[in-house]
């Protein structure tokens, strides 16, 4: 029996190998898992690394620009919560995070969680029961910012993947997470 078997299209796939092309590398297996799982890395590191822990560098709320309204989907100058973390296991750090959730779009339970709390908006969600789902947006290499020279201590390219988290139809939360390339080779 002969049977036509066509590939299964994958974005994400697709993305990876366009990355890997572009920048002339190889990711492992481990980077190709960090960069293709629906949500946060925090969990795939937990269970690689045991016990990482969230330290949050930065949060507070500012009035959105055009750069992050568009990200959102919301107004410009309406209210969102900034949120920077670093992943860290025994003070190494392991991933940075970037995430813009918007005011309007949460409760006010859930917006005090995450201002006063050292837990992932992902785990929040989860608490409260909110259904989401993920959307990679996009992966790429990049030159690392004196940020994040500073907290890796490192000048090498970064891995960089920013996703959507949406709920019921709206961007919920907006995220970029940045480690280095030498970062979980296996």
């Amino acid at each position: 029996m002969n049977i036509k078997q066509d590939a299964i299209p994958n974005v994400v796939r697709e993305k990876i190998k366009e990355v890997e092309e572009k920048n002339n590398i190889k990711l492992s297996t481990i980077q190709k898992i960090l960069c293709s799982i629906e949500g946060p890395i925090l969990t795939i590191l937990d269970v690689l690394y045991g016990d990482v822990n969230l330290f949050v560098l930065d949060q507070h709320m500012e009035q959105a620009n055009e750069f992050i309204a568009g990200k959102l989907e919301i107004n410009e100058g309406d209210e969102v919560d900034l949120r920077e973390v670093i992943v860290h296991k025994y003070g190494r750090p392991l991933a940075y995070g970037l995430s813009y959730i918007p005011k309007d779009r949460c409760s006010n339970t859930i917006i005090e969680k995450l201002l006063k709390e050292d837990k992932t908006t992902g785990r929040i969600l989860l608490e409260h029961e909110i259904e989401t789902i993920t959307k990679i947006n996009d992966i790429t290499i990049e030159e690392p910012t004196a940020k994040l020279q500073n907290l890796f201590h490192a000048s090498e390219k970064m891995i960089v993947r920013e996703y959507s988290v949406i709920h019921k139809k709206n961007v919920v939360i907006w995220s970029k997470e940045i480690y280095p390339l030498s970062h979980f080779k296996e």
